[in-house]
């Protein structure tokens, strides 16, 4: 009987932990962006820059052509990939004033997904690697 309950435990621990994991694959594309066009936001002063996974999120203040504050949050791939890119917890900080060409969502929120940034000593940081071929026709270089 001991060894029945052991069986039993350790499939009820194995099925516990594939339902809690889930969420781990679960994956979604860029359909939300619309890619089609890419959005400078220049002068954008950086508020929160949350290194985490699964997407490192950077929250800006950007003033549009208008005058009119909007509070951006822009997304960035995992720790793991942006860290091949050159990416670190540290790379922004409050208050740094950085320009980033992000593709916006197609709904007209002030979400986005990035494409570049620029620091302000002229550093380019990129979201993926350009070397390869693009699946995106407005990627800038």
């Amino acid at each position: 009987m001991k060894m029945k309950a052991k069986v039993l435990a350790f499939v009820a621990l194995i099925l516990g932990l594939l339902t809690m994991g889930h969420p781990l694959f679960a994956h979604h594309g860029d359909a939300a962006y619309d890619t089609s066009k890419v959005v400078e936001l220049k002068g954008a002063v950086v508020t929160a820059y949350d290194w985490m996974n699964p997407h490192s999120l950077i929250k800006v203040d950007y003033k549009n052509d208008k005058g009119v504050l909007q509070h951006w949050v822009v997304e960035i791939g995992s720790v793991p990939s942006m860290t091949l890119l050159g990416w670190n917890r540290t790379t922004l900080k409050p208050g740094d004033v950085v320009t980033l060409d992000i593709w916006a969502t197609r709904n007209g929120t002030t979400v986005g997904r990035i494409n570049k940034l620029v620091l302000a000593d002229g550093t380019v940081l990129k979201d993926r690697d350009t070397s390869a071929p693009s699946r995106y026709g407005t990627e800038q270089k």
